[in-house]
């Protein structure tokens, strides 16, 4: 009992400090290490893993067991994404991701109804998230192809405001790093992850929110006095900083970006089942193809390429020092959490309640929800929770996939909704509003999105 009541009140001052901005990693480090220290203490639980080697002493166990989560994360799920995250800065660097973005924008024009305009931009801002993972830099791109189209058309800065903040909600992704960490969670594949399970529930969940921001913003637009046909032809101005990128690379690039999903999908059960080919390899494979098209793109020059693969590389060590050591800090608080009885009081509780693994899925997505708008971000209390939410799921004896899924979509679909978040600052600094405006109008195409995304995942794992 007394285990229980510790972890609650590092619990608590945990969400106190992400929630104030903390360091989430030395937050997580240091919150994990005392309740290791405290489990035993209070002999609640042993904490070093089959794999790891003892060093004799239960304290200096601890640190073992950090050793052990560095060499573990890192070989595996933070080798990837160290991968994927070098790809899309390299696919960024040589073009590839501005060659597809014009393609998808290039006939955006012709359309000249404004409020079916929404949800076309909306769709082609989904098309674009998929090669974009930053919300942020996803939502200021989108303003600055699809804003000055759509705000000529008569719509309210505020809608095209709110399709840009929507823009990365309901991710459909294969290359991001909660994407591999949700994968590794449910213990499936990226590749059936992906594609079994979050895009069937992303896509209807997407077209739910493309309609839901044409009504509400049409309604609000009605109770606001907003008429578009009096604003057509309006132009905006962006800062000098702020342009759409150029398509300076060859079209062919456009398909550079998807190579991974390419791949993954040829070096698969599905199609050559004689080749194996790990996902951290088929990014490789997919970089040196990339490499491949620089070389003759600019004349078999030596200087094109060592700079892309120092983008590449450089991008790598960043995400070591930011993501993966946040999934490392997450696996050994999570392991503190567990070794002072959390989780089991947990699933008595769940099941005293009558939760189950529905009723447990709503509880994850209300607290990654919460902690998404408070703080603006996602990642310190997903990747806590993903660590967590296997050993739930066996002990409710209920698929993974329905306690990880609706969580790591909730932390894309509900950052909207919060004011002081990367993407909604962002673009309402670019449209000089008031952040909260922007917030309304996301509202309730955001509260639909995690309704229907939730509904949807529960009709998959059925």
């Amino acid at each position: 009992m007394l285990g229980v009541i510790i972890g609650s009140v590092v619990l608590f001052i945990v969400g106190w400090a992400i929630i104030k901005g903390k360091y989430a990693p030395l937050t997580l480090f240091l919150s994990g290490v005392f309740m290791l220290i405290c489990s035993i203490v209070l002999q609640t639980g042993k904490f070093m893993p089959k794999k790891a080697t003892p060093t004799g002493n239960e304290y200096l166990d601890i640190v073992e067991y950090i050793r052990y989560m560095f060499s573990d994360r890192m070989a595996d799920l933070g080798l990837l994404i160290m991968f994927m995250v070098g790809f899309a800065t390299y696919m960024t660097h040589i073009g590839a991701n501005s060659a597809f973005v014009s393609l998808t924008t290039g006939r955006l024009a012709k359309i000249k109804s404004p409020y079916f305009m929404i949800f076309v931009a909306f769709a082609i801002a989904k098309l674009i998230s998929m090669v974009i993972t930053s919300a942020a830099g996803l939502g200021v791109l989108c303003l600055a192809l699809l804003g000055p189209i759509l705000i000529s058309l008569g719509l309210n800065k505020l809608t095209v405001g709110s399709i840009c903040c929507m823009s990365g909600a309901a991710s459909m992704v294969l290359i991001g790093a909660s994407t591999a960490a949700s994968a590794k969670a449910t213990s499936l594949s990226l590749l059936d992850y992906v594609f079994l399970y979050k895009i069937p529930a992303a896509l209807p969940t997407s077209i739910v929110i493309g309609i839901a921001l044409v009504f509400w913003n049409r309604y609000l637009d009605k109770k606001e006095g907003w008429v578009c046909s009096e604003h057509v032809g309006e132009s905006i101005e962006f800062d000098d900083a702020i342009k759409p990128p150029t398509a300076s690379a060859p079209k062919i690039y456009a398909i550079l970006p998807f190579l991974p999903m390419i791949l993954v999908v040829v070096f698969s059960e599905y199609c050559l089942k004689s080749i194996k080919l790990n996902i951290s390899a088929i990014i490789l494979l997919s970089v040196i193809i990339a490499m491949c098209f620089e070389t003759i793109r600019h004349g078999f020059k030596f200087e094109p390429l060592a700079e892309g693969l120092k983008v590449f590389l450089q991008a790598m060590g960043r995400s070591l020092s930011g993501v993966v050591a946040l999934i490392i800090a997450a696996g050994v608080f999570a392991q503190g959490f567990k070794s002072l009885g959390m989780l089991d009081s947990i699933v008595s509780l769940a099941n005293t309640l009558g939760l189950g693994g529905f009723g447990m899925s709503v509880v994850f997505v209300l607290i990654t929800t919460v902690v998404a708008i408070i703080a603006g971000s996602n990642g310190a209390s997903f990747y806590p929770l993903v660590e967590l939410a296997p050993q739930i799921a066996t002990k409710l004896n209920v698929s993974s996939v329905m306690l990880v899924l609706p969580m790591h979509q909730a932390s894309t679909i509900a950052r909207p909704l919060s004011p002081v978040s990367g993407v909604v600052v962002a673009i309402a600094g670019m449209l000089k509003c008031n952040p909260l405006s922007l917030v309304k109008r996301c509202s309730v195409p955001a509260i639909l999105g995690l309704i229907s995304h939730h509904i949807f995942v529960f009709l998959l794992v059925l």
